[in-house]
């Protein structure tokens, strides 16, 4: 997805809800507030200094966040705190099909402070929503695909979000080691912090490794861009059989590149727009292949 496609005023209003969730200063929170917003609109009105790709903006502003605070983790106790509840709420409950399987990932991805603005997903609303799975629909629905492509699959590399939500991600990682030997499942965590997004410590503090092997992108970057993850990760996105990205970031950043073997777990949280894409709206419970758009993007350089 282009940045151009989103309003200037999205880019900007998330700052105040994911600054207010910051464990920082109150008075360097607001003057926080204030510079990040005009290096936004400086970058976007003069249409300078402005990646065209979203989610390569979005990481180069984030950076600046994060250089100001001197690279400090402001999101831990409420990554910690997603990850306590998300096992709580799941402790008791069973999943009795693939199918609610696939759709409580979907729900867990509810969890994410840097997309919802000001209304702050609640994790106590999980509760109600858990309860009623089966309720919940796929706005694009292509789960059976995604089910019989794992089951054939030689290896799976598995493209986590946020903490919470990786706690739901289990009953998915569930059914594919049962189908994929465990050391040819690559668990993909962020190298270092970045909002309340999945890191390689946090996937090793929650001992998922024994759902498969755990890997980092050698970055901090929203998405897997060329010049910012590692050359061990790029041989390993080279060798993957099949990928499995959660969240909106992964499927903004695919969405101009040429894959093939790529499916989509998400909730869409902001519209997504683009000549690449159907526009899919907020609220949107979705599962795509990549194949979908493949195709009208560019090729990734792998060197």
């Amino acid at each position: 997805m282009k940045t151009k496609d989103r309003p200037l005023e999205s880019h900007t209003s998330v700052i105040s809800s994911f600054m207010d969730f910051a464990n920082v200063p109150e008075k360097e929170r607001e003057l926080l507030k204030r510079e990040l917003k005009r290096y936004i609109e400086t970058r976007i009105v003069k249409g300078k200094w402005c990646h065209p790709f979203i989610t390569k903006f979005h990481t180069d502003w984030y950076r600046e966040f994060y250089r100001i605070i001197d690279g400090t983790d402001p999101y831990k106790l409420i990554k910690d705190n997603s990850n306590i509840q998300a096992k709580q709420l799941l402790k008791n409950f069973k999943s009795d099909s693939i199918r609610d399987s696939v759709m409580l990932t979907i729900i867990g991805n509810k969890i994410d402070f840097g997309a919802c603005m000001d209304s702050i997903y609640n994790l106590e609303q999980l509760k109600a929503d858990i309860q009623n799975v089966k309720r919940e629909n796929f706005s694009v629905n292509q789960v059976e695909e995604m089910l019989s492509e794992i089951k054939s699959a030689k290896n799976v590399l598995y493209l986590f979000d946020n903490n919470g939500e990786m706690i739901f991600d289990t009953l998915l990682l569930d059914f594919i080691v049962k189908h994929v030997d465990k050391k040819n499942v690559f668990l993909v965590g962020k190298d270092k912090p970045m909002l309340n997004d999945v890191t390689v410590a946090d996937l090793k503090s929650e001992k998922l490794d024994e759902f498969g092997l755990i890997v980092s992108t050698g970055s901090d970057c929203f998405g897997l861009h060329e010049e910012d993850v590692s050359d061990d990760f790029k041989k390993l996105l080279k060798s993957a059989d099949l990928i499995i990205a959660k969240g909106q970031a992964y499927l903004e950043f695919f969405s101009e590149y040429n894959f093939t073997n790529v499916f989509h777990v998400l909730r869409v949280k902001q519209e997504i727009v683009g000549d690449e894409l159907p526009t899919l709206t907020p609220g949107m419970n979705v599962v795509m292949k990549s194949t979908n758009y493949a195709g009208k993007g560019v090729d990734y350089v792998w060197s």
